[in-house]
């Protein structure tokens, strides 16, 4: 996807102008927010403006702090059914571009279930740029999560370990240990990642 893809594609999910309405809505200023949750005001300014997408991680510490859950962010109005079907078209995209943020990993996501009201669980497809050699900063956040490699190398990154998923292999983890997830090729790796956030 290219930037004016991107930038279309954020502006028409408005995750960023959400992260702004309830932020002031809370009574939370923009500095506060970004110290929260680890992110440059900057950063942070860029993405309430849907400059720039939040990375996963980022999402999930700013849903924390604003005390919703990560879904709040994809959807207008949340189903009352007990059973959601997202058929491939409705997935919603978030694409991450290096030029917009350098300093952040490269990789694309699909919200693969957003309308169930009341769920606990975030299932998320993931598809990593391997293309760009970057060195990125391992984060935590509260919950847990599971991390199932469909296509290509993943790698999970903490202070004090590396561990390479192959296709068929998972990962199941804690999310509050300083972790990060890169693509290691061939091609652009993909996974399924189902997040459990915490409180």
């Amino acid at each position: 996807m290219n930037n004016n893809g991107t930038l279309e594609e954020l502006q028409r999910l408005g995750i960023g102008k959400k992260i702004r309405t309830l932020r002031e809505e809370k009574g939370v200023q923009i500095e506060a927010l970004a110290q929260a949750v680890d992110v440059g005001q900057p950063l942070l300014s860029q993405i309430e403006s849907d400059i720039i997408p939040p990375t996963l991680a980022t999402l999930l510490n700013i849903a924390r702090v604003l005390d919703v859950r990560v879904d709040y962010f994809f959807v207008n109005e949340e189903s009352l059914e007990k059973i959601e079907l997202t058929r491939v078209n409705e997935r919603l995209s978030v694409a991450k571009s290096r030029e917009a943020d350098p300093a952040r990993l490269t990789y694309n996501y699909q919200a693969l279930s957003y309308r169930l009201q009341g769920k606990q669980m975030e299932p998320f497809l993931v598809e990593f740029d391997s293309h760009i050699e970057e060195r990125p900063i391992p984060l935590s956040h509260a919950g847990e999560e599971f991390c199932y490699c469909l296509e290509g190398e993943i790698e999970f990154i903490t202070d004090e370990k590396r561990i390479t998923l192959g296709p068929g292999d998972s990962l199941y983890y804690y999310s509050d240990v300083p972790h990060v997830l890169r693509g290691i090729g061939p091609g652009n790796p993909k996974g399924i990642f189902v997040l459990l956030p915490g409180k």
